[in-house]
């Protein structure tokens, strides 16, 4: 296995789509593996389970982000494809009508917190990190990253976060609202089991009606924003810094 594989199961009304990467690497993302993700998606809502859950079988790392191969490949004909492609796939995610939840028990670093902030929900392990790190590299969050992140803590915070690229632990991001419940595996474990269960029981339809009213009054906000982030993006990529600090990454990757 060379890339991140994305199966989806499904348990007594919960269904979770899992990202397993290869052994001793984090989650990453490709062209193919948001297929993949794109397909599980339309699985979870064709069986209409009760919750959807979004795990890492990593312990390190929940996702992070785009591979080596993709950031090999970028460039200004390739970026609005592949950020189009992100956005479509991540909204498809937000719009599931049920619950969904990301659990995160490592590392969600740029495109991987994009990923988790796609989810109604972020539950996370009390170990857990957090970054919108694409500035390091020139690049913005494209995949809708700076909408949901300003919308989850503030966008003075957004901006603090996002220009400093710091490394958020789950406390603090559970302190500022980037995630929504922090404990330990067992505190984890327990709290998915009792949410799961609480779900479960409340009406599935109303449920259902009361995320399609929040998610349509965000539609437009949403839709602009994937084409402000495609020609953002583009930009990014025209600027000789952000082309010589791709080229220094990627030859210490390959260093590797």
């Amino acid at each position: 296995m060379h890339k991140t594989v994305i199966n989806y199961i499904e348990d007594s009304g919960v269904g979770t789509i899992f990202l397993t990467p290869p052994e001793g690497k984090p989650p990453t993302l490709d062209g193919e593996v948001l297929a993949e993700l794109e397909r599980c998606i339309e699985e979870a809502r064709a069986q209409q389970p009760r919750l959807v859950l979004i795990r890492s079988a990593s312990e390190r790392f929940f996702c992070v982000g785009a591979n080596i191969n993709v950031l090999k490949e970028t460039n200004e004909e390739t970026i609005v494809p592949w950020v189009e492609q992100g956005h479509h796939v991540l909204n498809q995610l937000e719009d599931l009508p049920m619950p969904v939840v990301a659990v995160v028990e490592g590392y969600a670093m740029g495109g991987g917190l994009e990923l988790a902030m796609a989810c109604d929900l972020i539950f996370a392990l009390d170990t857990a990190r957090f970054a919108q790190s694409e500035a390091g590299l020139g690049f913005i969050p494209g995949w809708g990253g700076t909408r949901r992140l300003a919308g989850r803590i503030g966008t003075s915070k957004a901006k603090y976060y996002y220009y400093s690229g710091k490394m958020i632990d789950a406390p603090k991001a559970a302190e500022i609202g980037l995630v929504d419940f922090v404990g330990s595996a067992a505190e984890l474990e327990l709290e998915l089991d009792e949410f799961s269960d609480s779900v479960i029981s409340n009406n599935r339809n109303a449920l259902e009606q009361f995320k399609s009213i929040l998610n349509e009054q965000e539609r437009a906000a949403r839709d602009e924003n994937a084409k402000v982030e495609a020609l953002r993006s583009v930009s990014c990529l025209q600027d000789p810094d952000a082309q010589q600090r791709l080229h220094d990454f990627l030859s210490k990757k390959g260093k590797k």
